[in-house]
């Protein structure tokens, strides 16, 4: 079984079964489903309408739920800002990212062993290689190298905090990544992200940052992720 993750302007992969999921950590819900052969579960990480804001998103449950359906690997998707090297449109293989503003786990508690989760390599090398597979069966250009900064949201970052950003790296910036990659390490689930260049972030152009312009540009994106999707599920 595929875990698939959709964020702002990903509601839905099509026909699937709508299920409230309990966790320890809340309630998810949850659509599960075929993709052609194969079992898949999804969740929208802001709802089905976009009304959960990245600050207040249950990572917690929701990773929780790829873990009690045994997903075999999580394919993530990201809107995110573009610091540097890519354009509005790319597709972006992530290969590393900053989480400094994440304090997320699941190990509240150190009980009988000391537990820290090893990010050497957060995004799993195997299935971004799946990725690019996919992408290429389904003409999708995709490119490699994202470094993805997260932040709190629910406000775009100032021109200095981009500034700060690209200085230690990240050339993507979203406000939900880190969490995930971070809890799916801990899970000892393997993920692989896309972040998609929706915009140029605070600083890198003239002009206001809104978040229509990210919603409008992931809605020309989605049949290109449905065609990821698709390829990559059914290999």
């Amino acid at each position: 079984m595929i875990g698939i993750l959709g964020g702002s302007g990903i509601y839905s992969l099509g026909k699937m079964k709508k299920e409230g999921i309990k966790t320890p950590h809340g309630v998810v819900d949850a659509y599960a489903g075929k993709i052609g052969e194969e079992e898949v579960v999804f969740i929208p990480r802001h709802g089905e309408e976009h009304g959960t804001p990245p600050h207040k998103v249950d990572y917690k449950a929701n990773l929780w739920v790829m873990k009690e359906k045994k997903v075999d690997g999580i394919l993530a998707f990201y809107a995110a800002g573009i610091i540097s090297r890519y354009a509005p449109g790319d597709f972006v293989l992530l290969e590393d990212f900053i989480g400094f503003y994440s304090p997320v786990t699941y190990f509240d508690k150190f009980e009988g062993e000391i537990k820290h989760a090893d990010m050497s390599e957060p995004y799993n090398a195997a299935l971004s290689g799946r990725v690019e597979g996919a992408c290429k069966k389904r003409g999708v250009r995709v490119r490699r190298g994202g470094v993805i900064a997260t932040t709190h949201g629910p406000r775009f970052e100032t021109k200095t905090e981009i500034k700060a950003l690209g200085l230690m790296g990240a050339n993507l910036v979203n406000m939900t990544s880190a969490y995930e990659v971070i809890l799916a390490g801990e899970l000892g689930i393997p993920i692989c992200g896309i972040a998609i260049g929706t915009n140029y972030a605070a600083g890198r152009k003239k002009g206001e940052l809104t978040h229509k312009e990210v919603i409008e540009c992931m809605k020309k994106a989605n049949e290109k992720i449905k065609k990821i999707v698709d390829a990559f599920v059914n290999g």
